[in-house]
This record gives structure tokens, sequence and C-alpha cells, in this order.
């Protein structure tokens, strides 16, 4: 239940969530002076998360973070984690397992295991499910499939298929760490998510832990190209894309801010 909670509670802490909230408060309060400061509120801070202006600072924020952490140079390590994300399990009618974004994650893990990183490669993922005998194995399984199918030999890949959160991973990888005696690891994950992965990995294990980012959402700054009228105007024009991207990236900030009150970062 405690699982549950922790994630539908804060759906009403993001964008979309909040301003319906305020919406639906200034609609019960009608006729009160209040109320139409409340619904402004909320239909500001919905137009505001909906900007690609808003979305692209938000996602800089994270993104440029995860970029100075990451290494030019990959030092070799005992393992590469792979956090789970970004693929789908070969249900139908899927013939076989997909990638999004995030399956960019396993993409880069399988580069540095062909530039020799690491002799293992561990696949990470669990069940996350609210429904009755979902047939979706655990992600880590998909992982080990189509890390197979890119070329990764077999005896070579390890799976944590049973944690269901960034702070169990961590805790289920530190016990196979101290098990196979293990000192450093090449952690993977979207730049997004990469400062609250290190910093749990590294207040949660006692290893040495190299972080290598993926996944940008962006390019550089410098790399994004002069500003037009029309880029101008269609940066402050709400968005649903912009506004799903802000909304990954609040959730990001608030994870980790749960996470330190919480100690586990």
């Amino acid at each position: 239940m405690s699982f549950l909670l922790s994630k539908l509670l804060p759906l009403l802490l993001y964008p979309l969530g909040l301003s319906l909230v305020l919406l639906l408060t200034a609609q019960l309060g009608r006729g009160r002076r209040w109320s139409g400061w409340v619904a402004g509120v909320g239909v500001a801070l919905l137009w505001i998360s909906s900007m690609p202006l808003t979305a692209r600072q938000l996602v800089w924020g994270l993104e440029e973070r995860s970029a100075a952490l990451t290494p030019a140079l990959v030092p070799r390590a005992d393992a590469i984690i792979v956090l789970g994300g970004g693929l789908q399990a070969p249900l139908p009618p899927r013939r076989a397992v997909e990638v999004s974004e995030a399956g960019d994650r396993l993409l880069t893990g399988v580069r540095l295991m062909r530039a020799q990183r690491a002799p293992l490669l561990l696949v990470s993922g669990g069940r996350v499910t609210f429904r009755n005998d979902d047939p979706a194995p655990p992600e880590a399984l998909a992982a080990r499939s189509l890390a197979i199918e890119l070329g990764v030999a077999a005896d070579r890949i390890l799976m944590s298929d049973q944690a269901r959160t960034t702070a169990e991973e961590a805790e289920a990888i530190n016990r196979l760490a101290r098990q196979r005696g293990w000192r450093s690891v090449i952690l993977v994950s979207s730049a997004i998510h990469m400062p609250r992965a290190l910093a749990t990995f590294q207040r949660r294990t006692a290893l040495k832990v190299i972080p290598v980012a993926c996944d940008y959402l962006l390019p550089a700054r410098n790399q994004l190209g002069g500003s037009t009228p029309g880029s101008v105007l269609g940066s402050l024009l709400p968005d649903a894309g912009s506004l799903q991207v802000s909304t990954v990236v609040i959730k990001e900030h608030l994870g980790l801010l749960a996470y330190r009150l919480k100690g586990w970062s």
C-alpha cells in the first residue's frame, strides 16, 4: 500500500494534477473573493508548465549536471549497471522487445561492454504494476534478451529483477557487489535521472560509482541554434509534449527531495 501511495499521491503535485486541484477548488468556492485568484493560478501554472521555454530550462538544469558528472574517458570497473527504463516486453502484438527513449540506457551499456570497460553487464528492473494477473515480466528479463540480441554473451549478463525503485536497486546491487567482491561499477541511466541515481548509489552502497549519463532530451544550450520571432512565439505557447517533459523533470526534483528527506541519497 505504501508503494502504491508513493506513486499516486505525487500526481497531485505535478503541474496537471495541481492545476486541476486548484481549478476544482475555485469551482467549489465559486462566488467567493478568492475563487478567481485560485482559478487564475491554476491556469497560469498549467500554461507555464506547458511552455517549451519552461521545459527546456528545467531539462537543462538536470542534464547539464549529468554531463558534468560523466567522465570524458570512462575508466574500467568491475561491472556496468544499467538501470531499468525504456524497454517494452514482447507482449502481443509486439513481436520482440521494443525500445523507447530511455532504452538508450541499455544501448549505452552494450557500447561500454564492447569498449571493454567491464567484464559484466548487470541489467535491472522489476515488475511495477497495480493490475491483477499482469503478464508483463520484470523489465530486467527484456533487457537481458535484447542485450543478447545485440551481441553480449549470456554468461556475461547478470540480472536484478526484484527492485521497484532506485533505492531498492541500490540496496540489491550492494548485496550482490559484496558477494562478488566488486569495488567499482559504472552506473548508466538517463541524464535527468542521473543526479538522483548517483546520490542514491553513493549513499547506499560501499562502491566507487562512475556515472555515465545518456538519453539526453536536449542538445547543449549552445547547440540549439539562434532564435527567430517564430521560435520565440512557439516557445511561449502551451504544448502537450512540453507539459510531459516538465512533469518528468519536476518528478525527478521531487524524488531527489524525498530521497534526501528519507536519508536515501
